[in-house]
Parts: structure tokens; C-alpha cells; sequence
């Protein structure tokens, strides 16, 4: 009894479908043909067939203005303006001006105004105006403005202007005008203005105004804004603005900008601004490098600051332990004292300065108790006859005597030491030298002197 009820339940809601509105008007304005068992209440006179009110189980009309509410699925040959809520899926075949809900599916063939909520997936053939929000993904043809949110997924292809969240990818054929939060990527083909923020990659193909935030890298051409990654930020062209990230900071060109990474910044071209990490490179610099080490392919307009800075072009202004140019020297020294035993360093000789690098061994005595040490020396030199020098420079050594402490005796010291060096050079390559000097050497963890005594030194130079 229960399913003849049903039945006959049908039977009379397609009756009194076809006495609102008559199946065969609908081949005089040419309406594609279709299921339609439901409810419609229309206008008799009207030529184009307007539908206010539609109920049922799956519907085919041409044109909605009011509402649609099927357990199946409703199909809007023109345009629907007002509510169109089926079971599975919402089609309209023009413009959806209004509010869209299907359990699988809205499609607009044309534009949508208004919102869409399905289950999985929304379609505009053109714009979207508005909100959309799906399980799976948001698809515009052309253009979508207003909050785009879906689960894996949104797609404009042309421009996406206003916000979109996916759990996957935001992809714009052309331009993002906005926010995309993407949980993988995001991707403007062209051109970007806003904010784009993902977990993985941001791309932008073009101009890139505004900020790129991801946990992997950014990608942009023409970058005016920020780009900020836990990895890697590329700008491709010229960037504006800053570049923030753990490891690698890349650009062609910088104008004005700010490259801070915690391992290494790139400039191919030409720096107009900072680079701050342990070790940086620009082709030219007008601006200031700050690391550890500095490099820079041509000419310096500005300043490098760090541990070592190197340049090709001689005249540049350097702020460093070693300062290395065209016309540096790199020589080998080879020495033994009555300090630290046998030394062997590095000297960087300059126009009339010179720094060196080096280590020495058995600091404290010749026993089997070893000790060393680690030495940075910076000096100024002159010539006072041919093939003879006279050089002075200030040292600072850090003194390491490992597990050989006792009561007396640390673990490690330092020792600031002044020397005047007389050197001859026998042939252009190789030379010998004589130093004299003093030597205080402290406790780090005390406020007094472990010895204070003079140095004498003797080696030789090589290259």
C-alpha cells in the first residue's frame, strides 16, 4: 500500500505539473525535452515560459525566476534568479542570479551571481559573482570575483579577483587580484596583486604585486612586495621590496630591496639594496653586503662587511677580517716561537695592509700535553729598501689546551699580542722573516693575566 501511494503520489505531481504548465508549449519555444516530475507554477501567457514556483523530484523548465527545490535534480534551460536546491545536482544554462545548492553539482553555463554550495563541485562557464564553496573544486571559465572555497581545488581561467581557499591548489589562467591560501600551490599565470599563502609553492608568471608566503618557496617574475619561504624565494626578473627565507634568496635584479636568508642570497645582476647572510653574491653592488662572506662579480658602490669580502673591482670599500681584490696577495707563512711552537697561516697582502689567518701548536710547552692555538693577525706594512720590509700588526689567538687543565692552567685562554716583522724576499717567491714582539695571555672566565712575556718569532714566506 505504502508503494502505491507513491506511486500515485508521482502520477498526480506530473498532472499537476502539466496543468500549470503544458508539456506541449514546450516545443513551441522550443524547450529541450527532459524529465520534469514535479511541481511548476507558471505564467499562461507568457512567451518565454517563466517558472516562479518549482517542487518535486527532478524538474526541466526554461526559465526560473523564485524558487526550485527538487530530491533529484533541476535544469534551468535559461537563466533561474532567486533559489534553485536539488538533491543532486543545480544546472542552469544561462546565469544563476541568486542562491544554487546541489548535493553534487551547480552548474551555470553562462555566469553566476549569488552563491553556490554543492557537495563536490561548482561551475561557472564564464564568472562567478559572488560565493562558491564545494567539497572537491570551484571552476569560472573566465573570470571569479567574491570567496571561492573548496576542498581541493579552485580554478579561474582568466583572473581570480577577491579571496580563495583551497585544500590543494588555486589556479588563475592570468591574474590573482586578492588572497589565495592554498594548501599545496598556488598559481597565477601571469600576474598577481595580493597575497597568496600556501604549504608548499607559490607561482606567479608575471608581475607579482603584493606578498608571496609558502613553507617551501615562492616563484614570481617582476616581484614588488614580499616573498617569504622556509626554503627559497626566486624572482626571475627585478624584485621590489623584500626576499625572506631559511635557506636561498635568488633574483636577477634588485631595486631597492632587502635579501635576508639564513644561508646564502643571490644577485645576478646588478644590487641596489642589503644582502644579509652568511655568504652573499651580486654581480655589482650598489648598496652593502653583510655575511660572513661576500662576493661580488664587478664593481662596488658601496660597502661589504664581514668575515671575508671579496670583489673584482680593487677600489671598494671593505669591512672585514680579509679583504680580497684584484690585487691581493696570497701568501703562505711558515714560522716557529716561543710562543706557540710551530705555526703555519695565510697573509692577504694588500696595497700597504695585510690580515692573516692561522693556527699553531703546543702553545704552552713541548711535552706530551698538547696545546694550540687559532690566531687572526691585521697589520700595516712599508718597503724600506729593495726586497726588504718592515711590517707591524696587532693579533688576537685563541688558546686551546683541550683536557690538560690543572689548577693553573685552563682549558683555554686568549692572548692579544703586538708584533714589529722584518722580512727580506730572496727571490719574488719566497722570503724570511723575523719577528719581535709581547704577549699578554688571560683567563676567559678571570679578571687576570695568565703570563705576560716577549715573542720571537723566525720563518718563511712562500708566494
Amino acid at each position: 500500500m505504502k508503494i502505491n501511494t507513491r506511486i500515485a503520489t508521482i502520477i498526480l505531481l506530473g498532472c499537476c505539473a502539466g496543468f500549470f504548465t503544458p508539456a506541449f508549449a514546450q516545443k513551441k519555444n522550443k524547450l529541450k525535452k527532459g524529465p520534469n516530475i514535479s511541481l511548476n507554477i507558471s505564467a499562461k501567457k507568457d512567451s518565454v515560459k517563466t517558472t516562479y514556483l518549482n517542487l518535486g523530484l527532478l524538474t526541466n523548465v526554461y526559465r526560473l525566476q523564485g524558487i526550485g527545490i527538487n530530491a533529484i535534480s533541476s535544469v534551468v534551460q535559461s537563466d533561474m534568479t532567486g533559489f534553485q536546491i536539488s538533491g543532486l545536482a543545480s544546472i542552469t544554462g544561462r546565469n544563476a542570479s541568486g542562491f544554487q545548492l546541489g548535493g553534487i553539482a551547480n552548474v551555470a553555463g553562462n555566469n553566476a551571481n549569488g552563491i553556490m554550495l554543492s557537495g563536490l563541485m561548482n561551475v561557472a562557464g564564464n564568472r562567478a559573482n559572488g560565493i562558491q564553496i564545494s567539497a572537491l573544486g570551484n571552476i569560472a571559465g573566465k573570470t571569479s570575483r567574491g570567496v571561492t572555497i573548496g576542498g581541493l581545488m579552485n580554478l579561474a581561467g582568466d583572473q581570480a579577483q577577491g579571496v580563495q581557499v583551497a585544500g590543494l591548489a588555486n589556479i588563475a589562467g592570468k591574474s590573482q587580484n586578492g588572497l589565495a591560501i592554498g594548501g599545496l600551490m598556488n598559481v597565477a599565470a601571469e600576474e598577481l596583486n595580493g597575497a597568496q599563502v600556501s604549504g608548499i609553492l607559490n607561482i606567479s608568471g608575471g608581475e607579482a604585486k603584493g606578498a608571496q608566503v609558502a613553507a617551501i618557496g615562492n616563484v614570481g617574475v617582476d616581484v614588488n612586495g614580499m616573498q617569504f619561504s622556509v626554503i627559497s624565494n626566486i624572482a626571475a626578473g627585478e624584485i621590489r621590496g623584500l626576499q625572506f627565507c631559511g635557506a636561498v634568496n635568488i633574483a636577477v635584479k634588485t631595486e631597492n630591496a632587502l635579501q635576508f636568508s639564513g644561508l646564502t642570497n643571490v644577485c645576478q645582476g646588478k644590487l641596489r639594496g642589503v644582502q644579509f647572510a652568511p655568504g652573499n653574491y651580486a654581480g655589482e653592488v650598489s648598496g652593502a653586503q653583510i655575511g660572513l662572506l661576500n662576493m661580488c662579480g664587478g664593481k662596488v658602490k658601496g660597502v661589504q662587511i664581514g668575515v671575508i669580502n671579496h670583489s673584482k673591482d680593487s677600489t671598494a670599500r671593505k669591512i672585514g677580517l680579509v679583504n680580497i681584490n684584484p690585487g691581493t696577495r696570497i701568501q703562505m707563512m711558515v714560522f716557529g716561537g716561543n710562543t706557540s711552537k710551530v705555526n703555519a697561516a695565510v697573509r692577504f697582502k694588500n696595497r700597504r695592509t695585510y690580515t692573516m689567518l692561522g693556527l699553531g701548536t703546543h702553545y704552552l710547552d713541548l711535552n706530551d700535553k698538547f696545546s694550540g692555538c687559532v690566531f687572526y693577525r691585521a697589520g700595516l706594512y712599508y718597503p724600506i729598501a729593495k726586497n726588504l720590509e718592515i711590517s707591524g700588526d696587532l693579533g688576537y689567538f685563541h688558546i686551546e689546551n683541550f683536557e690538560n687543565e690543572d689548577a693553573e692552567t685552563p682549558e683555554r685562554m686568549y692572548s692579544l699580542q703586538a708584533r714589529v716583522n722584518l722580512e727580506y724576499h730572496i727571490k719574488p717567491k719566497f722570503g724570511i722573516f723575523a719577528s719581535g714582539g709581547y704577549g699578554m695571555t688571560r683567563y676567559y672566565d678571570k679578571n687576570k693575566f695568565y703570563e705576560k712575556k716577549p715573542i720571537i718569532e723566525l720563518g718563511i714566506i712562500l708566494f
